[in-house]
């Protein structure tokens, strides 16, 4: 649209007229080579949850959760990732860890984010209603959930153990167990120390699941959605539901992975680039 700078007109100006030490890209957008070429000349570059094949030329790339698969990109040498740069939601901050385990395990909270583009939420409704399970689930309905008409037409018969409500922290961390789709809700629910049925809705997430259950233990992966056999699923949460050792095992490690202080290390990694440029220039 005439008038209106894109975003490599915009970073430019940017340049010219601020001279910042450092520019910080955390938007999931692909520059070119060019650019960064073009920018790197003049100032820092860092790029943070973001990276494609012309980042290598970044400072440097800042990934900042624990499933980030650094084989696709042998020759980099600049990437930073791993458990301890996670950020976490201030939100979810604020929120107190589980310290001390249920005596009984009973209360399953079910999440597919904000819009759930799959209607898994309405898949994991039906299969969890014919599991007859003794528990509470709580269904918790994003704000912006695509398929209310399907949703209304199942709540008008659900069990008594049911309870579908909009989503919200305060019913979140009622949950003794989560079911969740892969993204940031995940993360948060480790930290909470809620033990994690992953599903996925994508070939990205599918592979993000599989590394996180695979290097650290942390959630029950159950892949795609459209690969989900219920009877996995059901074994899986009852599991969750009466092995008590290995439910405390789940919460332990996930207590173990995430401290709630990645974006504080992630900060300090842009300060340090700050100061050694400055140290450079004078």
């Amino acid at each position: 649209e005439q008038g209106i700078d894109s975003k490599e007109d915009f970073i430019d100006r940017i340049i010219d007229y601020e001279k910042p030490d450092i520019i910080v890209f955390d938007q999931k957008y692909d520059y070119k080579k060019e650019d960064i070429i073009r920018w790197k000349n003049k100032t820092k570059l860092i790029s943070v949850d973001h990276i494609n094949k012309d980042y290598q030329l970044m400072d440097k790339i800042i990934m900042p959760n624990a499933h980030f698969e650094e084989s696709k990109y042998p020759e980099f040498n600049n990437i930073v990732f791993g458990p301890e740069y996670t950020i976490i939601n201030k939100s979810i901050l604020k929120l107190n860890p589980k310290i001390s385990f249920p005596e009984k395990v009973k209360n399953i909270v079910v999440t597919t984010g904000g819009t759930d583009p799959e209607g898994v939420l309405i898949k994991l409704i039906s299969w969890l209603k014919e599991m007859n399970l003794k528990a509470n689930i709580l269904i918790l309905v994003g704000q912006a959930f695509k398929f209310q008409n399907e949703l209304e037409h199942l709540m008008g018969n659900l069990p008594d153990n049911f309870h579908v409500m909009p989503y919200s922290l305060q019913e979140l961390i009622k949950g003794d167990i989560a079911i969740c789709t892969f993204g940031v809700s995940i993360y948060e629910m480790i930290y909470l120390k809620i033990p994690i049925i992953c599903i996925s809705h994508n070939l990205e997430n599918t592979s993000g699941a599989k590394i996180l259950k695979e290097r650290y233990g942390v959630i029950e992966d159950m892949g795609h959605i459209k690969d989900i056999n219920p009877q996995n699923l059901y074994m899986a949460i009852t599991k969750l539901l009466t092995d008590k050792v290995y439910y405390k095992n789940m919460v332990e490690r996930c207590g173990n992975l995430l401290d709630g202080k990645g974006a504080k290390r992630v900060g300090k990694i842009i300060a340090e680039d700050k100061e050694y440029r400055e140290k450079c220039n004078n």
